[in-house]
Order: structure tokens, then C-alpha cells, then sequence
């Protein structure tokens, strides 16, 4: 019997010892086909068919040993593995496995809203969008503000159809109108996508002409949807514009007619105060609107041929909000300008005529404030010599009630005669003048005494 203790070389080839830092991994074999890892530490071997290999760190990334593998999924992506064929899906973190069939493919960044890891499809579909997917030849279509896994291979994303307000130009277009003359117009067309599964089962482009899968990200595959639309929408816009007469509607005379406003006069009453009234002789004002220029602008109008187009659009999903004209004229120059001329014409007819209706108001309110303003004045007057007369009435009678105080009025009433005559004419004497004088008042003092 051999002792081990006492041959140290035969105890160097039994025995090995060895240390794994830490965040590390040490590969070893047995020897007989089989794979080992060595965590962090100090290890110690008896067993002369065991090799120990080299010390990776299994801190990111892949490490395969044999049959052996450490993967580390990175936050924010997802890991795809095969064992015998079947996919399996890794979530973030270390995975270890001992398999000879299962090995690690790849780790997919989840920022994307289209990820194919292998037969399945992670899609995330944003709010305000809705994707259409192909299972097995039936459409499903995935609504908006979610994540969806396509779990097969022959379930397949085929493109994303947005649900937001869409605006798009329609071009110049030539049509006829109620008397035969020949307009272009520009328009624009505003809609939206309501019924996802109806616009892409009737009408949106959901797979290639080749056949090849998709990623999405090609929206100009609404492009027939698009067209579609706007077609309609032409076509709606060219019946609408063949009832309007534009000889009629795009008038200015139309646009410039207003009805005149009444003018409110000053009646004065019995009190002396004046009140606004109106004018006797000025017809009742109109209640009735201005005409608009066109039915082309007029939105109540309007709304008629965006009914006649949603009529056919909604049969294939789409609800088109509004038609606007931003431009109508005559496709025939000549005629358009000398439909300019009239409009001139006839602005300037306006004109003339609504100066003329202002300057007769001012003169009727300025004739009327004249003749307010002398029946003012007369009435002031009359009230003026009213006041005089009442005012010598009562002093008359405080003087009738003292003789002396007659006389003396007397006497100042006839300086006042005398002062401002020069000369006067008495069959009598100048000696008699007083005497006169005295006969005179005495016959008035008399018949003032009468009247009493």
C-alpha cells in the first residue's frame, strides 16, 4: 500500500487549489465530458481528471461554457433563447440553465414598437393610432394605448393606421355652375379615420404586393385611402358648385346691401321736454339679413355637400369633418374681369348712394334741431313777458294803496315821457303846463279807481 502523505509529488497532481474573485466565474471540466462554473472563493480539488480553465466575469453579456450558459438581460430589453426549436422568452436579469439543446439568441432593445423575436411580434401601438394584424389570413386589429404579443409566426403586424384629424389640399378643379360658367377652385378637405376595421378591410393597402411582411412604418400606404377621400370629396364639391349661379352670389352688390338704419328724431311734448322719436315722415326699419356673397362660404350651406361625400365615405371607415373653399374665379379671364368691373361699379353705387343717405339725415336732423330750437326760444320769450307783466301787476297794486306813491309814480312815469321828447304840442299856454299835467293824472287816478 502506497501512502499519499509521504510521496508529495504524487499529492501535487491529486490535489489542486484555486481562487475565483469575486464577480467572476472559474471554467472547469471533469474530464469525462462533463462542464462546471466555480463561484467567488477558494476551491480545492482532489481529482487528478478535473482542468480548470480561465476566470471571466458574468457581469453583462453571454457566457457559455458546454452545456453550460449565464446570460444577463439588460433592463429595458427582453432575451430570446431556442431549446429543441420553441422560442422562450428571457424577462431582464441573470438566467442560468445547464442545456445542450437551449441556447441564447439575442437581446432586443423594447424601445421600438415593432420588435419580431423570432415567429412571435411584440407591438406597442400608441394612443390615437390602432395597428392591423394578419392571423392566419383574419384580420384583428389592435387598438391604441397597449402592448400586444403576437404569439406565432403566421400571426403577422401589418401596418399602423392613425385615427388623428388628417388635412389634406384638393387640387384645382374646373366646374360648371347653375348659369354655365366655368369655375376653378381650391379647396381643402379635413377627415378622419372613425372605423379602423371598415377603411382597412374596404380600402387601405394592408400588405405589399408582394406579399413580403411589413414594418409599418410605411404610412404612405394610406395612400389610396387618401385618394379615395379626396376624390369623393371633389366629386361632392363639383355637384354642389353645378346648383350655385355665380353670375348671382359672387355679386358685391349683394355683399354691400345693408338696410338703413332709422334715424331717431326729438318730438317735444306739451311739458316742454323733448322725447326721441321717430321721424313721422321715415318708413319702418327692415328686419331682414344682408344676403351672404356665395354659398360656397356659407357654412350652413356647405355642411350639405360634406353630408353627400360622409355618405359614401363611411363606407369604408372615414367621417370627413369639413370642405373648405379657399379660392373660387372664373377659369375664363375675360369674364372674370369684367365681373370685376361691375363689382367696382357697383361698390362705388354704394358708396355714393349711402353718402347721400347720410348727408340727407343731417340735414333733416339739423332742419328739425332748428325749428326745436326756435319753439324753445318763443316759448321762453312768451314766458319772459308773462313774468314782466305779473311782476308791474303787483307793484301797481302796492302803489294803488298810498296816494302819495300814485302821484310820485306819476310824476317819474311823465319825466320819463318828457326826457325823451324834444318837443310837445298843448292848446294852452306854457304857463297852464302844470295845470294840464295835474288834470291828466287826476283823470287817471280816476279811472283807475273804475277799473277796480
Amino acid at each position: 500500500m502506497i501512502n499519499l502523505f509521504c510521496c508529495p509529488c504524487v499529492l501535487t497532481g491529486v490535489f489542486k487549489t484555486f481562487e475565483v474573485d469575486a464577480a467572476h466565474v472559474r471554467l472547469g471540466h471533469d474530464g469525462r465530458g462533463s462542464f462546471d462554473f466555480f463561484g467567488p472563493g477558494v476551491h480545492r480539488l482532489l481529482d487528478p481528471f478535473k482542468s480548470i480553465g480561465k476566470s471571466v466575469t458574468y457581469k453583462k453579456g453571454v457566457v457559455n461554457h458546454g452545456d453550460l450558459t449565464l446570460v444577463v438581460v439588460e433592463q429595458g430589453t427582453v432575451g430570446l433563447a431556442y431549446d429543441q426549436g420553441q422560442p422562450i422568452l428571457l424577462p431582464p436579469g441573470l438566467h442560468q440553465w445547464r442545456s445542450p439543446t437551449m441556447a441564447f439568441e439575442k437581446a432586443f432593445d423594447l424601445n421600438n414598437n415593432v420588435i419580431r423575436l423570432g415567429p412571435m411580434t411584440i407591438v406597442t401601438v400608441d394612443a390615437g393610432y390602432s395597428a392591423v394584424s394578419e392571423d392566419n389570413g383574419s384580420q384583428r386589429i389592435l387598438g391604441g394605448g397597449a402592448t400586444y404579443l403576437l404569439t406565432h409566426r403566421n400571426w403577422k403586424f401589418e401596418k399602423f393606421i392613425p385615427q388623428k384629424i388628417q388635412s389634406s389640399n384638393l387640387k384645382r378643379i374646373e366646374a360648371t355652375s347653375a348659369d354655365n360658367v366655368l369655375m376653378a377652385v381650391d379647396a381643402t378637405v379635413i377627415w378622419r379615420i372613425t372605423d379602423v376595421e371598415t377603411a382597412a378591410l374596404n380600402s387601405a393597402e394592408t400588405i405589399s404586393k408582394s406579399g413580403k411582411e411589413q414594418d409599418g412604418s410605411d404610412l404612405g400606404s394610406l395612400t389610396k385611402l387618401t385618394n379615395d377621400v379626396l376624390k369623393q370629396a371633389e366629386a361632392s364639391l363639383a355637384a354642389f358648385i353645378g346648383a350655385v349661379e355665380y353670375s348671382s352670389t359672387f355679386s358685391v352688390a349683394h355683399a354691400t346691401t345693408k338696410p338703413v338704419a332709422p334715424v331717431l328724431g326729438t318730438a317735444v311734448g306739451d311739458d316742454g321736454e323733448g322725447a326721441l322719436a321717430p321721424p313721422p315722415e321715415q318708413a319702418p326699419p327692415t328686419t331682414h339679413k344682408p344676403k351672404l356673397t356665395s354659398p360656397l362660404f356659407d357654412l350652413a350651406r356647405m355642411q350639405t355637400c360634406v353630408d353627400h361625400a360622409n355618405a359614401v365615405t363611411s363606407t369604408y371607415g372615414v367621417s370627413i369633418i369639413s370642405i373648405n373653399v379657399v379660392a373660387a374665379v372664373p377659369a375664363d379671364k375675360t369674364l372674370m374681369v369684367a365681373l370685376a368691373q361691375g363689382a367696382v361699379a357697383a361698390a362705388e353705387a354704394q358708396k355714393f348712394e349711402t353718402v347721400a343717405a347720410g348727408k340727407a339725415a343731417a340735414a333733416k336732423i339739423e332742419a328739425r334741431g332748428a325749428a326745436e330750437a326756435e319753439v324753445l326760444r318763443a316759448q321762453g320769450d312768451a314766458d319772459a313777458e308773462r313774468m314782466r307783466a305779473d311782476g308791474h301787476k303787483k307793484a301797481a297794486d302796492l302803489l294803488a294803496q298810498n296816494p302819495v306813491a300814485v302821484n310820485l309814480a306819476h310824476i317819474d312815469r311823465t319825466g320819463a315821457a318828457l326826457s325823451k321828447n324834444k318837443a310837445f304840442f298843448f292848446g294852452a299856454k306854457p304857463s297852464d303846463l302844470g295845470t294840464l299835467l295835474a288834470g291828466a293824472v287826476t283823470e287817471r287816478l280816476v279811472e283807475t279807481g273804475a277799473e277796480k
